[in-house]
């Protein structure tokens, strides 16, 4: 048998294989998470890392759920509750970072020698300014303690499933006119 049939074959079955395997997790996955979503009776999941507001590192990963009476964060095996009657706001926010970076040619280093000496080359080799934008996504749950407004705040990489808990808190909260009046 030829070499390079030999070769497609195992590359083949090994993309088959890769298919197979990673819709296998997916598919555990999900029932995972269907699995905890039923123990806490929870009608929203989401995990994320933790940017601020509870005790513990930046960048923990933590699971938030909905749950009926309470929004739960679980993060490295300790839990944190927070009731949905203490709760007066949960939205999105975002901030863009503006990042400058300076790079300079070589190439026009060079072509500025040959053409124009020393200076040619440093003028063709001058540096550049690149800026790019990145866009950071945080949701936020603010809440009263005592009369006191405290935020939790999460990096929020999936802006479509975090709606889903903006959108259940105003739905749960369309009916309530009360004004919260703190003393300054």
């Amino acid at each position: 048998m030829d070499p390079v049939v030999i070769i497609l074959l195992i590359f083949i079955f090994f993309c088959l294989f890769m298919v197979y395997y990673t819709s296998h997790l997916k598919t555990k996955s999900k029932k995972e998470i269907s699995n905890l979503k039923d123990q806490r009776q929870a009608s929203l999941f989401i995990a994320l890392n933790h940017f601020n507001g509870l005790p513990i590192a930046e960048n923990t990963l933590t699971q938030i759920f909905s749950c009926p009476n309470e929004y739960e964060f679980l993060a490295n095996n300790t839990s944190f509750k927070l009731d949905k009657n203490k709760v007066t706001d949960i939205s999105i926010t975002n901030n863009v970072e503006i990042q400058k970076s300076y790079s300079s040619s070589v190439g026009g280093a060079v072509g500025g020698a040959v053409l124009f000496g020393p200076l040619g080359a440093m003028i063709g080799g001058k540096s550049k300014e690149k800026t790019s934008r990145i866009i950071n996504n945080y949701l936020i749950f603010t809440y009263l303690d005592n009369n006191e407004i405290k935020y939790i705040a999460f990096h929020c990489s999936s802006v479509s499933i975090a709606n889903k808990f903006i959108k259940e808190f105003k739905k749960n909260n369309q009916n309530t006119t009360s004004t919260t009046t703190i003393n300054l």
